[in-house]
Formats: structure tokens, sequence, C-alpha cells
């Protein structure tokens, strides 16, 4: 892709964790916690802020790339690159996007840089960006490149749950429901992710349940027999050992059911917003894929 198209992602794709051949350049977003500001991937590791969260004095808070970070990443690429593809995670979540859309236009250059609003995040995120990545390396026309990957993100579901939904709303990611009369210690939340935005699904009791509903989920959207692409994410332990099963679960029915698979941590900016012991899964169809 030398002297063609320039990859842009953000640092809650974890890209290199999914791809680690990639081209892709990255801009990480930040994270301050008792008045210190790290970078997610550079300075801080989702095992690093593990460590601080159970040290910090006040809740973490995150902050997007500033539109200067994407200046200098879009000047020093349009040195190599005649385009620029930046994909980001959802404008509904982060100006993240935004920042990216006015780095070009003080540029100058918004013929030469396209900005996407994947409408997605964390792996969900990376898993479109190696899709276009793929489409790009093969040959394919720029406009069609973007255009199909568009439609996997536009089709693609994500499903996750967390321990807790208390980081989300503390955050303001999610949207507080009234508690229900019959929700316990036990219940896992499960979310999907709707034009952009979390959305809560429903509430299951147990480890086991919640990686059965999730994998239920998957097969009720797209037939128990499709071959997926997929990605699953986690976050602590629990989390880990709910992504490992969700993995079992989905590759059994069929034995190839997902060729194209792969699996990530979730960062430390998402994890502010989620909390630990997270488990998740991105899948569309295999036959979407370029990968």
């Amino acid at each position: 892709m030398s002297g063609e198209v320039g990859l842009v992602t953000d640092s809650t794709a974890e890209i290199h964790a999914l791809g680690p051949r990639t081209s892709w350049h990255v801009v990480p977003l930040a994270l301050e916690m008792d008045g210190e500001r790290y970078r997610e991937g550079p300075e801080l590791s989702a095992a690093d802020f593990h460590q601080l969260l159970q040290e910090a004095n006040s809740p973490p808070s995150t902050l997007p790339p500033s539109i200067e970070a994407f200046e200098e990443a879009y000047r020093e690429l349009l040195g190599t690159y005649r385009r620029i593809v930046s994909v980001h995670l959802s404008g509904e979540l982060s100006d993240t996007v935004e920042h990216a859309r006015e780095a070009a236009r003080r540029l100058g250059e918004v013929e030469r840089i396209r900005v996407i609003d994947s409408m997605l995040a964390g792996p969900a995120l990376g898993l479109l960006c190696l899709e276009l990545e793929e489409r790009i390396r093969s040959g394919r026309a720029l406009p069609e490149a973007v255009s199909e990957t568009e439609e996997i993100a536009g089709v693609a579901c994500v499903y996750f749950s967390v321990y807790t939904l208390d980081f989300l709303y503390l955050g303001g990611r999610l949207e507080r429901s009234p508690p229900s009369s019959a929700s316990t210690q036990e219940d896992r939340p499960i979310l999907t992710m709707r034009d952009g935005r979390l959305k809560l699904v429903e509430r299951v009791i147990g480890e086991t349940s919640r990686v059965e509903r999730m994998a239920e989920l998957v097969e009720e959207r797209f037939g128990s027999d499709e071959p997926l692409a997929a990605a699953v994410v986690h976050a602590g332990v629990r989390g880990r050992e709910a992504a490992r099963r969700i993995e079992q679960r989905l590759l059994a029915t069929p034995p190839d059911r997902a060729a194209a698979w792969r699996r990530a941590p979730l960062g430390p900016v998402l994890c502010a917003h989620t909390g630990f012991d997270v488990c998740g899964v991105a899948a569309y169809p295999l036959a979407l894929s370029a990968l």
C-alpha cells in the first residue's frame, strides 16, 4: 500500500492484538487518574490500568485524541501516501471521530483524508479495520473497499457482558434504566451496540448463563449454521475465561463455523467505562469477509 493509502485508527481498536502485522497507524486516546494522564497503549496497558484502578483515589476519566494529534499523524502520512482512510470508534461514545474530521479540515485535506465513523468500538472496530486493510491490499479500488467495509459495519452484531453497570452509568455511556425488582448480585447484564450507542439487552443469572445467552443471541441473528467472521473481547480473569467459553460454544457447531476468528483484550479506555470481568463477541457472516 506504500504510496497509495495510509490507514489510521484509534487505540480502542486493539488493532495490533488482532493483527500483529497490520499497517495501521494508531492515534491513542488518553486516560486520567488522580491528576495523571496516560496515553492508551504507549503509556498504559490493560494490566497497568487494572493495577492503577485498585490504588486510585478518584474515578478515571477518558479523553479523545486531540485535534493536534490527528493533524500531526495526517501530516506525516500525507508525505508518503496519496490518500488516508481514518476509521474510529463510534461518535456516539467519543469525540474522537469529530476531532479527526476537524484535523482534516484544518489541514485543508478533506479530499485526501476520508474519516469514517465505524459506529463500533473496541475489537469490533479493529476487526472492521482488518477487513478494510485486506481489501486494499488485494487491489480493490478504495471506494469499493470502503463501501464493502461499511456494509460489514451495518450487518455486524456486538454483544458483551459486564459484571456491573455502575461504570457505564457513571461515565454517561448508558442511560440509567429502572432497577428490576428481580435483580440480584448474581445478575450479569448483556449489552449491544445499536446505531453507535450502547443498549441494555437483558440480564441473566451467573457466568454460565451470560456465555450461553450471548452465543444464542448471535445464533438468533445469523442462524445456527451460518459461518462467521468473529472476534471475542475480554477484560479481567473471569472475562478471559468467559471469552474462551464463548469461543468454544460458537466453534462447536459446525466445527469450522468461525473460520476468521480473532481474540483481543479490552483496552484501558474502554475498561474505564465497563469495569473488568468483561466478555463479548462481535460477529458477521463469513461470506462478507475478506480475511
